[in-house]
Parts: C-alpha cells; structure tokens; sequence
C-alpha cells in the first residue's frame, strides 16, 4: 500500500509538470513584486551566502532558483523526472538538478549548510522520517527552511460536485491520503514539533501573509526554520 501511494503521487506530479509553472499559485513571475517578496523571504531565511543548500522535492526548481540567484551553491533533487525536464528548461542561473528522494536524499552526512523545501511537508507519508535525515544532512549551525500550507481544510472547489474525480482525486485517493499525516492537520505548531522531536536546537514557526497562495482561496503559508 506505501509503494502504491508512493507511485501516484509521483505520477501526479509528473502528469502536471509541463503546466505547474503556470499557475500563480506555483510559481511566481519573476518581473513581479510578489517574486521580490519570495526572494526577500528565502534570502533572510537562509545562511548567508556562499552556502551549499539542498533543495528537496525541487519540482520545477522555484526555490532553487531563488537560492542560487542570490549567490548559493544549490542542489535541487526530485523523484519526477518530468518536474525535473521543466526546472531545467527555467533555471536560468547555475545549479545542479538530479533524480532523488525526499524522504531519504542519497547524500554523505554533513553535506549541506541548510535543506529548503516548499509544497513538500503536506504530502510525506513519513515526514518524522525525512526531518530526522535531513538534520544528518546538515553541517554544525545548518538549518532546514520548510514552506507549506494547510491546502485541504475544505475539499477542492467543486469536487463533491464532480460526476468523475478531477486528475488531484485520481491520483490522491482516499487511501493515498489517509497516508499523509501532516495533509491531516491544521496547526503549523503541531509540524514545528516534529522538527523539535527529531532534536532541532531551535525551532521557528513564521505565517508568510505576504505571500499568500492565490490557487488555495488565499491561504496562508507558512515557513518553519528548524536550526541545529
């Protein structure tokens, strides 16, 4: 049952690679101020720079880009291969993209001075397990910088309406989400705590209400800085 919920996530966010980038909710233009905002916001999140940061779950490389543009060494890593074909057809600044789990990044220990991740949290069907291998990844004063949002506190608009799933629900099934355990809460403290659990020195939990996310009703992510 986990490799089968594993393989329909991976396959739908490989099916919505080619249009991910579309969607403002995703990611942001970067002639925008709301891109402005996003680069202001990973540049006080993160060491200064150079840094070497890891970037899991990188998709089409969003925080990536933004890490590397402002002067880090970045590795951007993702199980799709798909999300991985458009992040390199965007990057636009130097960076390295590779085939890569989340959940267990095939890196040595001590690797990385910080580990980002954005839209990821909510859909680990082991996040404890992934928190506590990435702080291995991490050298002495790293830190991990997670972005997210409660996306699912109400069903996706129209969806009890629908005669048929929509390609989320197909993919998403009952069974796939009852795997999920943070898709399950809502309250960012209740994620700090698995950071705090796994050993992190300092944990910061910080709402981005400059940023909200125009595809979710105009939720409210939020950003966790768990440093060592």
């Amino acid at each position: 049952m986990a490799d089968e919920a594993q393989e329909n996530i991976t396959a739908f966010w490989s099916m919505v690679a080619p249009g991910y980038e579309e969607h403002p909710g995703n990611v942001v233009a970067p002639e925008s101020g709301e891109y402005d905002e996003w680069v202001a916001t990973v540049r006080t999140a993160l060491p200064a720079p150079p840094a070497d940061v890891l970037d899991v779950a990188t998709g089409t490389g969003f925080l990536a880009r933004i890490a590397a543009s402002i002067g880090h060494r970045v590795v951007g890593i993702d199980l799709s291969e798909q999300m991985l074909a458009v992040a390199r057809e965007t990057t636009g600044v130097d960076l390295e993209l590779r085939v890569g789990d989340a959940v267990a990044p095939d890196f040595p220990p001590a690797s990385f001075d910080a580990v980002t991740c954005r839209h990821l949290l909510w859909t680990l069907r082991e996040p404890r397990t992934a928190i506590s291998r990435w702080r291995g990844l991490l050298r002495p004063g790293g830190r991990i910088v997670a972005i997210d949002g409660f996306w699912f506190r109400a069903p996706p608009p129209g969806a009890e309406d629908s005669a048929e799933p929509g390609p989320f629900e197909r993919f998403y099934t009952p069974d796939t989400r009852a795997q999920l355990p943070i898709m399950q809460l809502e309250d960012a403290a209740a994620v700090a705590e698995m950071f705090e659990d796994v050993g992190f020195a300092a944990v910061r939990t910080i709402d981005l209400t400059a940023l909200p996310n125009h595809d979710a009703g105009g939720e409210i992510p939020y950003m966790i800085i768990a440093e060592v």
